[in-house]
């Protein structure tokens, strides 16, 4: 399984291989070093039942896309839509608007889903079997608020 985890004290993405019971890993930004505690089910790549770096079992699931791709790609369609709107061209237009949306609507149906962990933002890939439940955003400021005191930032 592939872990990007995320560093309490600067955010830095961590990509780690989850092969062993415990390492520590130090941060390519701010020099910390962090210990991460594998459970045996996310080295086998079994499943996500516990996170290495904040102990947390609370996670939930979304599609391994970038939204800022997503956003670019419709933003720029928006664009290129609105310049042959403004020229009277309005067929033309909302047919670029519309084929921008299904291009983004295509690549995110074909992304496969990760794990994230709620409180510290770490990312899980494997092949294990998806049990988290989609984003809650309740559960979300809660769990992110408790992890922020827990570390300091609060």
């Amino acid at each position: 399984m592939d872990v990007v985890v995320k560093c309490p004290k600067c955010d830095a993405s961590l990509p780690v291989r989850a092969e062993q019971t415990s390492v520590t890993i130090r941060c390519g930004r701010c020099g910390r070093d962090i210990p991460l505690d594998f459970s045996e089910a996310v080295r086998s790549d079994r499943g996500v039942d516990r996170c290495p770096i904040c102990g947390g079992g609370d996670f939930y699931i979304r599609k391994d896309f970038d939204p800022k791709v997503g956003l670019a790609v419709v933003t720029a369609g928006a664009l290129v839509s609105a310049g042959f709107y403004w020229f009277g061209r309005d067929l033309v237009a909302y047919s670029i608007l519309a084929g921008a949306v299904l291009v983004d609507l295509l690549v995110y149906g074909r992304l496969k889903d990760l794990t994230v962990c709620y409180r510290c933002h770490s990312e899980f890939r494997g092949s294990y079997a998806r049990t988290a439940p989609a984003f809650d955003l309740h559960t979300a400021d809660v769990l992110e608020q408790e992890y922020e005191r827990r570390i300091g930032r609060r």
